[in-house]
């Protein structure tokens, strides 16, 4: 089918088992549609279902509760719950039921599933290679005997309502209404924020029916509750938004779009319930959740969400998208999320979102980085920036961090609202007075390219996200990456106002060391990054991994394989991360292995290409060393000239002496606290030579 189907599902309970009728529709007129739509009839065992259902729910519920760190094997949990309520549901042995599953996984369509039955985890059934939910635009319509307001369609998301954190005991709900706001505000949508107090029952649904100047959408994170037989939205003093309330809306209708992150205590039947009222109230796009889904989780899942439906996709395509993009999460935060209504249906490409190519289709920055969804509309903002320059600077990378919800709430609980107003006046004058970037006139103006600065940023960004497993960089790499390269000149405008660099990390990816840029002479610099003087004694990993917390055997290893190993051990640990096959591959390309180069050679011209550039990875740029580390470097140029090799190779033994021969060097109070006299060393080094 090439077309939007239907499966009609009726369930019929008997005593012990229930009776799935199915029918799949086409809803076009496909010509390779059959004639007649045939009916299958499936036998159920009713307990089977709902075991498996409770199960799932169980899984993302405790994944929720861990945070960040669940436990492993979650996927492989859900997937088995998947395939046995998929062969419950789908069983082979029963009239030709394979001809339907064959026919379903078929649709190259969206797929509505609409029943009278809707505790089924449609989305989360598995067929054993994946989910139906990842597989299919799916969408859930709920068949029932109440009346329905035939809505309003919308060419354009204008208006958004945004409803949280009503009984002021959800931080976290606050903190979604805070972005979500910031994001939809950035691209010219109008916000209504209610929180606490503000979101009474008579204040919220006065403003969703409003007839002068209605909602194009309304989002909701905070409690899902079932009291007195009436499941709703819970609002300020503990008052529940359900049907009969929203009843006050049959003559301008719901807002067309409504997302709905409930804290459910009435369990999925009760989200049901609460967001088909939306739907028989007008709305054509509800999107609800199984279970509670992790603060970060549901805000990620909103904007991805969010952002391919203002850009044209339907509601069904948006939101397997947007459970494509967290499925890497550990805590399955994509899972949870159900979509009610027609997922064919969406809206106009909003006006705002813009038909920029992605920065990877840029003739002119010819950078092997693909950028998510949210990255994408980072550098919108800051090519918006850099429009009437030759270049973009690392000033517009900040300016367009600085749009970011989450990090400009940082700054301002850091330094005020007044001195981030100030801030931004600041980097509007910078921005006002230059013509060029750090690196001078880069290109005509209308065409503007990336300045050094901020390529080594989305290089570094792309650097992150490979050793994650991701295949697409986000915000969070590139703020990662802003941080690590030190920020160019835009690091000297946080300076004058009080804002370390690091105050861009959430607090969790913080670290209290930087870069070493001045070399005053002391040892702290060249500590350990725990902060004890004596590295020797600290090497050792602070928790002990599932592998065992000893240091690695090395004995069997050859001399070049441990320094390798060395290598990808400290960049890890910048990182925050264990050596995984990236990092350690990026090692040897670093380390210049003669077996790697070897290697890449016989792969022909594009295998000497690779080499080159993976050696050059973390090549370090002039800037990156300190004064005196140039002076080491000089000194040993100047001694291996004078030994009568002009132009041969500077060895290590040469870089030594002029590092230990510098007296107020901090590497050669290293040594000294290492219990090792800097001069005998010398005396050995020179005799090495």
């Amino acid at each position: 089918m090439n077309e939007s189907a239907t499966l009609n599902v009726r369930v019929t309970e008997q005593t012990f088992t229930d009776r799935y009728d199915y029918e799949l529709r086409a809803d076009g007129t496909d010509g390779d549609s059959p004639p007649l739509e045939m009916e299958y009839t499936v036998e159920v065992d009713r307990a089977l279902v709902s075991g498996c259902r409770d199960r799932i729910d169980d899984a993302l519920t405790k994944a929720s509760a861990w945070g960040p760190n669940p436990e492993p094997g979650l996927l492989r949990e859900l997937a088995k719950w998947g395939k046995l309520l998929h062969e419950q549901l789908f069983p082979r042995v029963q009239g030709n039921t394979a001809e339907l599953v064959t026919r379903l996984y078929a649709s190259t369509g969206p797929v509505l599933v609409r029943t009278n039955k809707q505790d089924v985890p449609w989305e989360l059934l598995h067929d054993g290679d994946n989910f139906l939910g990842l597989k299919l635009d799916l969408g859930r319509r709920l068949v029932g005997r109440r009346a329905v307001v035939s809505g309003r369609g919308v060419s354009r998301v204008g208006r958004a309502l945004i409803v949280g954190d009503t009984l002021g005991d959800l931080p976290s709900a606050r903190e979604e209404v805070a972005r979500v706001a910031a994001w939809l505000g950035s691209r010219g949508i109008e916000c209504k924020v209610m929180l606490g107090p503000q979101a009474t029952k008579l204040d919220v649904v006065t403003e969703l029916a409003s007839e002068e100047a209605p909602y194009d959408l309304f989002h909701f994170c905070g409690h899902v509750a079932t009291g007195s037989g009436t499941t709703g939205l819970m609002l300020h003093n503990r008052q529940l938004l359900g049907e009969v309330a929203l009843q006050t809306l049959s003559s301008t209708g719901a807002p067309p779009v409504t997302f709905i992150n409930g804290c459910a205590s009435a369990g999925e039947g009760g989200l049901a319930n609460i967001c088909m009222s939306f739907m028989a109230l007008g709305s054509k796009t509800v999107v609800g959740t199984r279970t509670e889904v992790a603060d970060d989780g549901a805000w990620q899942f909103a904007s991805e969400f969010y952002g391919r439906l203002l850009a044209g996709e339907s509601a069904g395509a948006a939101v397997r998208a947007a459970r494509g993009a967290l499925r890497g999460r550990p805590d399955a935060a994509w899972a949870s999320f159900i979509l009610y209504g027609n997922p064919a249906a969406g809206i106009a490409k909003d006006a705002t979102a813009g038909d920029e190519p992605s920065l990877r289709e840029r003739p002119e920055d010819d950078l092997p980085i693909a950028l998510a969804p949210d990255a994408q509309r980072l550098m919108r903002r800051v090519r918006a920036s850099a429009a009437d320059r030759s270049a973009i600077a690392s000033v517009d990378l900040l300016q367009g961090l600085l749009g970011e919800a989450d990090i400009r709430q940082r700054i301002e609980e850091s330094i005020g609202a007044d001195a981030l107003e100030a801030f931004d006046q600041l980097i509007q004058e910078v921005l006002s007075r230059s013509s060029a970037t750090e690196n001078g006139d880069l290109g005509p103006v209308g065409v503007p390219v990336l300045s050094d600065t901020v390529n080594r940023v989305l290089e570094e960004a792309s650097a992150l996200a490979s050793a994650d497993g991701r295949s697409t960089t986000t915000t969070a790499d590139i703020t990662a990456a802003f941080v690590a390269v030190g920020g160019g000149i835009s690091s000297r405008l946080l300076e004058l106002c009080g804002v370390p660099l690091s105050l861009l990390l959430p607090d969790s990816a913080r670290t209290t060391s930087g870069p070493d840029t001045t070399d005053s002479g002391t040892a702290d610099r060249d500590q350990d990054p725990r902060g004890t003087a004596n590295p020797a004694d600290t090497a050792a990993s602070d928790t002990a991994t599932s592998n065992g917390g000893e240091r690695l055997p090395m004995d069997d290893l050859s001399r070049d394989t441990m320094g390798v190993l060395r290598l990808a051990n400290l960049l890890a640990k910048t990182r925050g991360e264990v050596i995984g096959t990236y990092t350690l591959l990026l090692a040897f390309g670093a380390m210049g292995s003669e077996t790697l180069r070897l290697g890449m050679h016989e792969q022909g011209p594009a295998g000497e290409r690779a080499y080159r550039r993976l050696s050059r990875m973390l090549t370090p740029r002039r800037r990156d060393l300190s004064l005196r580390v140039h002076d080491v470097l000089d000194q040993a140029r100047r001694r291996t000239a004078a030994d009568g090799v002009p132009s041969g190779p500077v060895g290590e033994a040469a870089i030594l002496l002029a590092l230990l021969e510098d007296e107020n060097s901090s590497g050669r109070e290293l040594i000294r606290k290492l219990g090792v006299d800097p001069e005998l060393l010398i005396q050995a080094l020179g005799r090495a030579r």
